[in-house]
């Protein structure tokens, strides 16, 4: 299989979380490296109602509607130069799928594609908490799970597996986002790898994602993260995926335009060794 030449998870400058560089800049930069799709995939406004930390990036319907007017002026500027698709980084939030069912649905006619992410869990308490935020709040509000990393591991792909199951409402092209940010602080934390079980979870999962027809995606974020520095997920499980028959879409996660593409020769390559 050869990795196509699309940035299948990028952000926007509404996310609250990029740089303040014009959004026009971060397609200029993909038609420059020569990439043929693009597709924009904010976050959609489905946190407003948790208890998160403060500086949280939390994006609203506000900036969805800046989003989508933005999105539609670039895809006539640059529809001739690459082809530019509209699609949402959806959170999976356990005990909030009607609200994300109702989101989709009512963004129907919009979505070309979906990135389907787990970014919020369950913590030691009960309360749905980040685990892409620190190092510090996982020791705070998942501390008892840490004690045994496994059963950290265990709560996310559980998790993960859920959202596979879950009913999305509308038909259109999934992928499942970031596989393995569980580990994002793993060089902090001196997180193990994952037991022989949890692999087995990862294995039915991938079995799940052929059987629906949900793509993964090979994202390039954690390379560039002190804390991790790999990919989501690992090459291993990506390589799996794929002799599974899973297809594989890389995403560069960008939020900031240096980001777009970022190690894309390098994923491509993963692929092809893989198949050598």
């Amino acid at each position: 299989m050869t990795l196509q030449k699309k940035d299948g998870h990028t952000h926007t400058p509404y996310s609250h979380q990029n740089s303040n560089e014009p959004f026009d800049a971060y397609i200029e930069r993909a038609i420059a490296l020569g990439f043929d799709t693009y597709t924009i995939t904010e976050h959609a406004p489905l946190l407003g109602d948790l208890a998160l930390p403060e500086d949280y990036a939390v994006v609203s319907e506000y900036d969805i509607a800046q989003v989508k007017a933005e999105t539609a002026r670039l895809m006539t500027k640059y529809g001739d130069q690459i082809q530019i698709k509209r699609g949402f980084e959806v959170d999976y939030i356990v005990g909030h799928e009607r609200e994300m069912r109702a989101f989709l649905r009512e963004n129907q006619d919009w979505v070309d594609e979906i990135v389907l992410a787990v970014h919020l869990l369950p913590d030691d308490s009960g309360q749905i908490a980040p685990i892409d935020y620190s190092a510090a709040l996982l020791m705070t509000q998942f501390n008892q799970m840490l004690v045994n990393p496994q059963v950290f591991y265990q709560q996310y792909f559980k998790v993960v597996a859920q959202s596979i199951e879950a009913v999305l409402g509308i038909d259109v092209p999934v992928r499942i986002g970031h596989l393995g940010l569980v580990k994002k602080f793993q060089k902090v934390l001196a997180l193990p790898d994952y037991a022989d079980d949890i692999y087995q979870m990862i294995g039915d999962i991938l079995q799940i994602m052929a059987a629906r027809g949900y793509a993964l995606e090979f994202n390039a974020a954690g390379l560039g993260e002190v804390e991790n520095g790999a990919t989501y997920p690992a090459f291993d499980i990506v390589n799996a995926a794929q002799d599974m028959g899973v297809d594989i879409v890389y995403g560069s996660d960008a939020h900031q335009v240096s980001d777009v593409g970022r190690y894309f020769s390098e994923l491509r390559e993963v692929l092809a060794d893989d198949q050598a």
